[in-house]
């Protein structure tokens, strides 16, 4: 009887606990959760939610529909626009959703006097000029379906959720729906929906913590390792450094390549020693095409959404993504070809997409890229960093684009940052006021910053941004070269870029000519030149993020940025006085970033970067859009994981 009550109280609040996503509020909303047994295993969740009568807004030739309980608009491009209630609700791992059904008041039709806005394409982060209106196509406003098709959708997914491992279902509500060949809106006031599910008999993961971290390498990596495993344990970070011919031997009947064998070893690692953090150490060989630590390529391609159709990118989120809702393992091959995370025309792939596991890479090339790492990440955390530069907050940006408002984007989106980080003082290299070049971005380094937020354009050897009030006018830009004269030795900031490429860590003289082959110049040139001029200034060493990261003697601790080709949003397509480059793709990864640091107080780096990829997909995902697959596979965390922001006490 008392294991019987203990579970009833232990599902009584799992039912009881709904997160709304990140940054939705949840003022003037009535919403109410009930509970009830279904059945000896089947369990039941009621949601009810009451909506206030829409406002509906005319400017020109668009309008716009807004619901004072709705968490967010949806903002799919080329579709209307429309506004969502959001629900997180989160099981125990490897709960499985049986139904999802609703109930709802009697839809008032609402006419409308012209058409509703639709949501503008995205922009890509290499485009030299774009500006555009919000006007739907032809063949979208003759379409005889409703749109959304339905009054709710949902999908489930299975990761951690600060680090405990669950079975998320996010339900998403549609007050509002639009028949575009009737010209009308049909509005509900109340909706009920009833979710069934079952929790799993025994628990899929055992609560256990034999290690937090596991360190996968290459064997010539070791001896060099071994002090930051030894370091790391002193600390109470319980680390396991793992060489890779021992996954190799170990997964011998597991795993079609050596990257899914590693997958398969960290989901062992995650069974049987409660490993939470995963760090992966190893990148190209030189300038070769083989690799010490293999990449999983992700082949989501989104050419409507982007400049061009970039076939490929790599995404450490491979490795991080084990299991599905339900606690089977993530292959991202569902059809067995081959060929991985495919979403083209034709097919695409099950990817759950969720972290679970906290996961960083550093992808050293060579010995002493690794030493130069360990001392780094040992020097920074032995002891707090003092406040004198880490409250620094460094914010680099100018006018991204030439869009239809002329918004200042880049020094728009870094003024929201500052509101995210509270108690740090901003450090500003604005295109509005300097130029950004060498000395300028140097100079402000070099005072030393907890943390660094680049955000314009960029490529494997360079970031920049233009100068305003148009966004068409470069500025110098910052460069590999421009990084040789860095001298802010251990102030070291974690930076965020924004920006394409800048992550692209498998740059080398043979893929740089593979990829001029494949997708042309603008590959790897956001800047127009000659021939010559491409391969005198392009032929790089390693992509911009990760020579940031492992210079000797100053540089970053850590930086996140993109592998292939970034987005931001563009105008401010739900007129709600927000430029859209704050709120969706790369621009809400980024100040996600920041404020769960900032306003939340969450320190460790992985964890905050895996959660922000929780949340966006929680946000996000619903929407269908193969950008918002890409967004979170493509950004990459270069660093350790397990890192204190701002080192031990």
């Amino acid at each position: 009887m008392k294991i019987n009550n203990l579970k009833k109280e232990i599902v009584i609040v799992l039912a009881l606990i709904f997160i709304l996503s990140n940054c939705a509020s949840v003022l003037g909303i009535q919403k109410s959760i009930g509970f009830e047994e279904t059945g000896s295993e089947a369990q039941s969740i009621t949601l009810e939610f009451f909506f206030s009568y829409p406002t509906v807004v005319v400017d020109g030739e668009n309008i716009w529909v807004y619901v004072n309980e709705s968490d967010l608009n949806m903002m799919i491009p080329d579709q209307p626009i429309l506004p969502v209630n959001l629900t997180v609700l989160e099981f125990e791992f490897g709960t499985e959703i049986i139904a999802v059904e609703y109930e709802h008041s009697t839809p008032e039709i609402i006419n409308l006097t012209g058409k509703l806005a639709c949501a503008s394409k995205p922009i890509y982060d290499d485009m030299l000029d774009y500006s555009s209106k919000n006007i739907m196509e032809t063949s979208v406003y003759e379409n005889p379906d409703p749109f959304p098709s339905d009054w709710i959708s949902h999908h489930t997914g299975g990761g951690l959720s600060h680090g405990e491992h669950r079975t998320f279902l996010v339900n998403r509500v549609y007050p509002v729906r639009y028949y575009p060949d009737d010209n009308q809106l049909r509005f509900i006031q109340n909706i009920t929906v009833n979710i069934s599910y079952i929790e799993p008999v025994e628990p899929i993961l055992e609560d256990i913590n034999v290690y937090d971290m596991l360190i996968l390498a290459p064997s010539k990596f070791k001896r060099y390792l071994q002090p930051l495993v030894c370091y790391k344990n002193t600390m109470g970070v319980k680390t396991r450094l793992v060489e890779l011919k021992e996954v190799y031997e170990r997964m011998f009947w597991y795993g079609r390549d050596e990257a899914e064998k590693i997958k398969y070893f960290i989901k062992n690692a995650v069974e049987y020693w409660g490993v939470t953090h995963v760090l992966l150490v190893g990148g190209i060989r030189g300038q070769t095409s083989s690799w010490n630590m293999p990449v999983r390529y992700s082949h989501v391609v989104p050419p409507e959404e982007q400049e061009y159709a970039e076939q490929s990118f790599i995404s450490d989120l491979y490795y991080a993504d084990i299991y599905d809702g339900s606690g089977a393992f993530s292959s991202w091959d569902s059809n067995h070809d081959n060929i991985f995370a495919v979403w083209n025309e034709t097919y695409r792939d099950e990817m759950d997409l969720y972290p679970d596991v906290y996961l960083g890479r550093l992808p050293c090339r060579n010995v002493r890229e690794v030493k130069i790492m360990v001392k780094k990440i040992i020097n920074y955390e032995k002891d707090k960093c003092d406040d004198a530069w880490f409250k620094n907050l460094l914010l680099v940006a100018g006018d991204s684009y030439n869009d239809f408002n002329q918004f200042n984007e880049g020094e728009l989106i870094s003024e929201k940052a500052i509101e995210y980080m509270p108690g740090f003082t901003p450090v500003k290299v604005y295109a509005s006021q300097q130029d950004i070049n060498r000395r300028t971005v140097n100079k402000a380094m070099n005072k030393g910053s907890g943390f660094a937020y680049f955000c314009g354009h960029g490529n494997p050897k360079s970031w920049t941004t233009h100068f305003p009030p148009n966004g068409s006018e470069w500025v110098t830009g910052y460069e590999l070269r421009d990084m040789m004269f860095l001298r802010n030795r251990g102030k070291l900031p974690i930076v965020v870029v924004g920006g394409c490429h800048n992550g692209q860590f498998d740059v080398t003289l043979r893929n740089i000519i593979k990829g001029i082959l494949e997708d042309g110049l603008h590959y790897f040139s956001i800047k127009p030149g000659n021939i010559g001029e491409f391969w005198y200034s392009e032929w790089v060493p390693n992509c911009w993020a990760w020579w940031l990261t492992s210079k000797i003697g100053g540089g970053a601790i850590a930086t996140i940025s993109n592998t292939g080709l970034g987005t931001h949003g563009e105008d401010d397509s739900d007129n709600n006085s927000i430029a859209d480059y704050l709120e969706v793709l790369d621009g809400w990864l980024e100040l996600r970033f920041l404020q769960l640091y900032g306003e939340e107080n969450y320190d460790i780096l992985g964890e905050n970067h895996g959660e922000t990829l929780t949340g966006y997909l929680q946000r996000f995902l619903g929407n269908e859009a193969k950008m918002d697959v890409k967004m979170v596979q493509q950004w990459e965390l270069f660093g350790d994981p397990s890192l204190k922001i701002g080192g031990y006490e």
